[in-house]
């Protein structure tokens, strides 16, 4: 599993030729892993709080561009923190196309800080996209306020884990 990031929203360059671009870049990676075994899943980030400029801020649209891509290879990292910062309701974005999902993230907010510090209720959706099928990884991603393995184990625990 690899993850990819879109890169910058181009100034000059039009949505439309934006998406494109990464459509056909999308294409072609998925030409050089095909047989492989490997995946790629490209990240949507927030562009509110932590990713000023990026270009894909949508799960929606990342998903519709690897519906576009339509390649085994490709599919989308899905990070609950981002999705929440901007807005998204996981059951809502991910509805029917949960099979794109290639890996999920968790953070809380504000702070983006481990599971169980701030708002988001990450055990309530991780329920809901297990519950939907997912069986892949969730990724720690977050900026611990303690240390130690202590940490980690209450961060897991509010998961629900």
């Amino acid at each position: 599993m690899l993850i990819a990031q879109a890169g910058d929203d181009l100034p000059g360059r039009s949505r439309e030729e934006q998406r494109k671009a990464l459509t056909e870049t999308l294409k072609a990676g998925a030409d050089i892993l095909k047989g492989s075994g490997v995946r790629l899943g490209v990240e949507p980030l927030n562009i509110r709080i932590d990713h000023v400029g990026y270009f894909l801020d949508s799960t929606r649209e990342g998903l519709d561009i690897v519906d576009d891509v339509a390649r085994p290879e490709i599919g989308i990292v899905y990070d609950i923190y981002h999705s929440a910062v901007m807005d998204e309701r996981t059951e809502e974005v991910l509805d029917g196309r949960l099979d794109r999902v290639f890996h999920v993230h968790v953070a809380d907010h504000p702070g983006r800080n481990e599971p169980g510090s701030g708002g988001i209720d990450l055990a309530h959706r991780l329920d809901g996209i297990f519950a939907n099928g997912y069986a892949g990884a969730i990724g720690l991603e977050y900026r611990p306020t303690r240390s130690g393995a202590d940490a980690v184990k209450a961060a897991i625990a509010s998961l629900g884990g």
